[in-house]
């Protein structure tokens, strides 16, 4: 069969950009024709590598993320809409808020299904940030999907239809099931975060809860990179530990393993968190603010402490205290929260739901 893909601004390693770039990897090593394109040259090695060696057809605007006009993307995305009409696509896999998707639905030749994907919650806030032309994206799209079964409520909800349905991330497993540790009774306690780092995914309550008296015995560290926390900020801060960002998965993986718990005390419009979806390979009990689908990740509720999502820093300080209290009572259990992930999560299990979908049943 043959997939045509469409992702708008790719970061060098991100969630999303593994997600699409692990999706294209699966679906070409299925024996499928893949072109995966991007109005952006910033995509990181490993992953180009990923794409190439499996052979996927990657073509992509060259200029780097944020370089590049409305005009100039248009310009780009219709001349490769143009000669991507030569082949008889099976399925356009469009992905985020970008109103040029439908720019690549010029593709389509009768008997080919659009499929929109949303990456994030949906939700009201989320809403009013999108523009007109994107909103028509959404209401016009043939097919509808959300990446947590909240953001596809939320997509009907907005749009009036009824129709969105729900597929998980894919991803990479950070952590092979058979380097999943137990835990000793060792202190300090250590949770951490992994990922981008924005104001929106709550850095500054993991500052200020390192801070807490109520938390002695329980350490911080912190996973990422992001112009808005440079490493001159943790510097001086007792009991945080940054690490700076990781840049491959073997340096996620060491990153998991060196954690008790991991944490995500967001602010904003989560879809399905990827951080702790990579958590759960590990094991890692979790505790973090209920947005978008965060709460659906707690398939094993004795390893996952949710934050209310207006709660106040008492709560957040309780919850944390809770999750504490409970890894070192061991009453939680890394085999629970890895087989949450083994069943629903892993990409063998993930790409064969996406691939089912986009074949319909087809070899």
């Amino acid at each position: 069969m043959h997939f045509l893909f469409y992702a708008p601004q790719m970061a060098a390693y991100g969630g999303m950009e593994r997600h699409v770039c692990s999706l294209a990897v699966a679906a070409a090593q299925a024996g499928h024709h893949v072109r995966l394109l991007t109005t952006s040259r910033s995509l990181g090695a490993e992953l180009r590598a990923e794409l190439t060696g499996a052979g996927v057809d990657f073509r992509e605007l060259t200029r780097d993320r944020g370089h590049a006009g409305k005009v100039a993307k248009l310009a780009w995305l219709g001349w490769e809409t143009l000669r991507a009409r030569a082949t008889p696509w099976d399925v356009i896999y469009t992905n985020a808020q970008s109103a040029l998707a439908r720019t690549v639905w010029r593709a389509r030749r009768q008997g080919t299904r659009v499929i929109h994907h949303h990456h994030t919650a949906a939700d009201a806030g989320e809403q009013a940030t999108w523009s007109p032309a994107f909103r028509r994206v959404l209401a016009a799209a043939p097919e509808l999907v959300g990446c947590s079964e909240a953001t596809s409520r939320a997509l009907n909800d907005a749009t009036g239809r009824h129709d969105a349905r729900f597929l998980p991330y894919l991803t990479r497993c950070p952590v092979a099931a058979d380097a999943v540790p137990t835990r000793g009774p060792g202190t300090p306690l250590r949770f951490g975060f992994t990922g981008r780092l924005i104001p929106e995914k709550g850095i500054a309550v993991i500052t200020r809860l390192a801070a807490e008296p109520a938390l002695r015995g329980v350490e911080w560290h912190i996973h990422g990179a992001g112009e808005a926390y440079p490493p001159e900020h943790f510097a001086g801060r007792p009991n945080v530990v940054y690490h700076g960002a990781y840049r491959s998965a073997d340096e996620h993986a060491a990153a998991l393993l060196g954690l008790d718990a991991l944490t995500l005390f967001s602010t904003h419009n989560e879809g399905m968190p990827l951080s702790l979806i990579e958590g759960l390979s590990a094991g890692l009990p979790l505790v973090a603010t209920d947005r978008g689908g965060t709460r659906e990740l707690a398939g094993s509720p004795a390893d996952t402490v949710i934050i209310p999502a207006d709660a106040d820093y008492a709560t957040t300080v309780r919850c944390v205290q809770t999750l504490a209290e409970a890894i070192r009572a061991g009453q939680t259990s890394r085999a629970r929260q890895r087989a949450v992930y083994d069943r629903a999560y892993a990409p063998a299990v993930v790409a064969r739901r996406w691939l089912a979908d986009f074949t319909g049943g087809r070899p």
